[in-house]
């Protein structure tokens, strides 16, 4: 009974990468899925011009199941309709100049066969208890990690502004000072007397 209890029905593979993409430039991943295997795809861009990226999810057939343009982030989940490799791409074509640094991350669900022993109706019913469970913590997990990325890279933003209004402080600062010396200078100069001899 325990045995059957803990069986694991799924687990999860997750892979996380960070991708330097050259203006002008395209990078495809492949993954290999069987029929009716759930997927996600989760996706930042975390530096590079105006943080947006074109993203492209293709069946074994060619067809686009996931498509999206000139966007900062986003995920998307789907089951395979069909066995084979698919592919989604990265691509950077809309800047001529830029590069960007892309976060990403592909999460696969693999099925376990069930066991074979002959389970009681209680059993089975804690046994799809717990696999649901299992699912539902594997996305707060996935949630977790992509309000990660999200914090990482908004707390860059937060610190590179951060940087810039201290710079523009001490430069105002430098400005005011150099005017108000040079204002003390003129009005000193304006209230002298001179003598000509």
């Amino acid at each position: 009974m325990l045995r059957g209890i803990t069986l694991l029905l799924c687990i999860a593979l997750s892979s996380c990468y960070m991708l330097y993409l050259d203006a002008k430039a395209e990078e495809c991943f492949y993954e290999e899925l069987q029929l009716n295997q759930k997927a996600g795809l989760s996706f930042e861009v975390a530096e590079g011009g105006f943080l947006d990226i074109d993203v492209t999810l293709k069946d074994p057939n060619d067809q686009i199941i996931y498509a999206a343009n000139q966007e900062t982030e986003g995920r998307f989940r789907f089951s395979a309709a069909q066995q084979g490799n698919y592919v989604f791409c990265f691509s950077n074509a809309m800047s001529t100049v830029t590069p960007k640094v892309l976060k990403f991350k592909m999460i696969v669900v693999q099925p376990r066969e069930a066991d074979s022993t002959d389970l009681s109706e209680e059993d089975k019913k804690i046994k799809s208890m717990i696999g649901d469970l299992r699912n539902q913590l594997r996305e707060v997990k996935e949630e977790q990690d992509y309000m990660e990325i999200r914090d990482n890279a908004h707390a860059e933003i937060n610190s590179n502004t951060n940087r810039r209004v201290v710079i523009w402080a001490f430069f105002e600062f430098s400005l005011l000072l150099a005017m108000t010396v040079g204002q003390i200078y003129y009005i000193k100069r304006f209230f002298e007397v001179r003598r000509v001899i």
